[in-house]
């Protein structure tokens, strides 16, 4: 169980952070291809015309429920809550049939899993995306061998931005948020991450649709190559 709830400007030492957690699609991943599939699958069912991938990245980030709302507002319907719901069914269900089929792990990304296992960091995934799909995904791609703990989104409880998904996860790992930094690629991982008081690393190759460092995280990185850069300014910076 956490033990502190210290804002992450604290002294950080030469092995900080002890923890790294990471979002899902648009961090580790890029599920776009994927996404865009099933999505426009569900839109054709219902006689409405599709978007192209880079439309719908620009959907993504929140859950299903706003992917698929945004879809259809953008067409014009507007869903009653019970049509939201099944529709939001139907797109979960052709989603799974199509989860990893144009799906990639970002270059580098492994590389960074592989060296902080190496040095003895804990790692956890914390993702909106629903639960049986992030641990899918991640036994797919072999994600599962590096984080210990997968956190996703499950019914009844709130998602990013709320910083309840990444203080369970840390809880889970045992960590104390100050020794912990989210990887993120969206406003939510910021704002998830501020109100956690849990440093925040943000991704610019992802799926936000303001720039990166706009949203003002920690630190930035273009490539999973400036990753080790980013963790030693910021040790820097709270020296």
């Amino acid at each position: 169980m956490l033990m502190t709830n210290v804002h992450a400007s604290g002294t950080r030492g030469a092995s900080w952070p002890a923890a790294v957690v990471f979002d899902l699609d648009g961090t580790l991943v890029d599920s776009a291809g994927d996404i865009t599939t099933s999505l426009n699958e569900l839109l054709i069912a219902r006689r409405l015309s599709p978007f192209p991938e880079d439309t719908v990245r620009d959907f993504v980030g929140d859950g299903s429920k706003a992917l698929v709302q945004r879809a259809f507002q953008t067409r014009g319907v507007m869903l009653s809550a019970e049509e939201l719901q099944i529709a939001v069914a139907s797109y979960d269900e052709i989603y799974g049939r199509h989860l990893v089929e144009q799906t990639y792990v970002y270059d580098g990304a492994i590389d960074v899993l592989a060296r902080l296992k190496t040095r003895g960091i804990r790692m956890g995934i914390c993702t909106n995306k629903f639960q049986d799909k992030a641990e899918r995904v991640a036994v797919h791609f072999g994600l599962d061998k590096y984080a210990e703990v997968i956190v996703g989104g499950v019914p009844g409880r709130p998602g990013k931005p709320s910083p309840i998904m990444l203080i369970e996860t840390l809880e889970a790992l045992e960590m104390p948020r100050e020794d912990a930094v989210l990887v993120g690629d969206s406003t939510f991982d910021v704002q998830c991450a501020r109100a956690a008081g849990v440093a925040v690393i943000g991704v610019t190759f992802g799926y936000s649709q303001t720039p990166m460092r706009k949203l003002n995280p920690d630190a930035a990185i273009d490539s999973y190559a400036e990753f080790a850069k980013a963790c030693d300014s910021l040790r820097i910076k709270a020296a």
